[in-house]
């Protein structure tokens, strides 16, 4: 039986090329459709006469929640497979969390992708080559921060003073405490022997990987 496929991606055309080599490979599976938006995709799905059986998401969604999306796909009995060009763990991360069931890189070969297809379409977990797995598993790629200090590095990202923090979050705290989780911070990258020597080292190495998305250094 085919296995049906959509896809929401911000630029379709690379999803549409993949599936057209795994289609010169199988023809276990069919793209059913596809859209550059999650809005898009819904109207798409349903527009169908079936629901499909696996959507493939790309994490660069402009303006929207890709783990919204995925959490919905997911409930509804969708299988979620991750096809980006993402390298940053805690984002993918966050997308496993959410629901999806593999990830697929796209610079992966084509044939490894097909590999992940089968796996997913078969209810199994499924990464596409060693890279996929250390961003998905590997505790030692990135430092795990609290949430409390994602926080406090997302308002000193955003511009706001280290004296003013403390008033900005909920409950309010003191500035010493603010200090304590910035240094903590620090700490966590220090002993993945990262080059931590200010909080600016800190918040750049927390936004590169991803822990602080939405935010950008000027």
């Amino acid at each position: 039986m085919t296995v049906r496929v959509v896809a929401v991606d911000d630029h379709p055309i690379v999803v549409e090329g993949i599936m057209s080599l795994i289609r010169s490979q199988t023809n276990d599976f069919e793209l059913v459709g596809s859209a550059p938006t999650w809005s898009g995709l819904k109207a798409v799905i349903a527009a169908l006469p079936a629901r499909p059986d696996i959507a493939l998401v790309d994490l660069h969604l402009a303006e929207e929640d890709a783990y919204e999306a995925i959490e919905v796909l997911s409930s509804s009995g969708i299988r979620v497979l991750l096809l980006t060009s993402e390298l940053r763990a805690i984002p993918i991360r966050r997308a496993m969390a959410a629901g999806a069931s593999g990830l697929a890189l796209k610079s992966d070969p084509v044939t490894d992708i097909l590999d992940v297809l089968q796996q997913v379409a078969a209810g199994q977990e499924a990464v596409s080559s060693d890279l996929a797995f250390a961003l998905v598993s590997d505790e030692s790629l990135v430092a795990h921060l609290a949430p409390r200090e994602v926080e406090v590095l997302s308002l000193l990202a955003d511009g706001v003073p280290r004296k003013s923090v403390g008033s900005r979050l909920d409950p309010p705290v003191a500035l010493s405490t603010v200090n304590t989780y910035i240094n903590r911070a620090c700490v966590r990258y220090r002993e993945l022997g990262r080059q931590i020597s200010s909080p600016r080292d800190v918040i750049r190495a927390a936004t590169e990987d991803g822990h602080l998305d939405g935010f950008t250094l000027q």
